[in-house]
């Protein structure tokens, strides 16, 4: 998945906000998916330029946790959800759902499978 940096979000935003052209017009100038367009806009008016910042840093159990119950009790969707608390990926949010419904809160807090490689040392020499 290509990365995009903050300025050229905004540009993509600001042409959207003029209200002359439609998401999906927008995205296909700037050959985009409008589904993206769409998201950077209502991070955009949600959080304003904070919203379209990269974001980097995991997620706790307990937030994810708490993500979960949000969705549940006030009926937002995924992508709601993610708009709403800047999380980067709605994706992320099927994921710990899948993952709680498997093992429950603890589930939540395992590391990713493969996440840390253990260290290689390179071959000794070969003396002649």
């Amino acid at each position: 998945m290509a990365k995009y940096d903050e300025q050229f979000k905004l540009k993509v935003v600001r042409e959207y906000l003029k209200g002359t052209e439609s998401g999906r017009s927008v995205a296909a100038r700037h050959e985009l998916d409008h589904s993206v367009v769409r998201r950077w806009v209502e991070s955009y008016r949600v959080h304003g330029l904070s919203g379209l910042r990269r974001q980097s840093g995991t997620y706790s159990a307990p937030f994810k946790q708490s993500v979960l119950r949000k969705i549940r009790d006030q009926g937002l969707s995924d992508t709601e959800a993610a708009t709403l608390l800047g999380i980067r990926s709605s994706g992320h949010i099927g994921k710990w759902r899948a993952q709680y419904d498997a093992g429950g809160i603890e589930a939540l807090a395992r590391k990713r499978p493969g996440a840390s490689m253990p260290h290689k040392y390179p071959p000794e020499p070969v003396s002649k």
